[in-house]
């Protein structure tokens, strides 16, 4: 398996304002190797019922997730709607929804 994609791993830090607004206040980006795949037609009518629509998948190494709700690739911003365990323990499978608005 190729792990030929380059994404940023993105993790949000957000704190509250004097009046209790959740605001982004800093975000970290780390780099990672990834395999883009499809995805999978039971995972995308499962995401369907919720109200989510899944784009795409990435497979990275277990090792290098910590967690992130957002990552980039292609300059495009992602929000990671669900992780899956794959059958290999050295792996985790990124569900993954494309970021539309004015802020992403």
């Amino acid at each position: 398996m190729e792990y030929n994609e380059i994404i940023y791993l993105i993790n949000l830090v957000k704190t509250e304002d004097e009046i209790g607004n959740v605001i982004k206040s800093s975000e970290t980006r780390n780099k990672c190797y990834a395999k883009k795949q499809s995805v999978k037609t039971g995972e995308y009518y499962n995401a369907l019922e919720v109200g989510l629509n899944p784009n795409c998948e990435f497979i990275i190494k277990r090792l290098n997730y910590n967690g992130e709700t957002e990552l980039e690739w292609n300059n495009e911003r992602f929000q990671i709607i669900r992780t899956i365990d794959p059958k290999n323990k050295f792996d985790i499978v990124l569900v993954c929804t494309k970021r539309i608005g004015v802020n992403g």
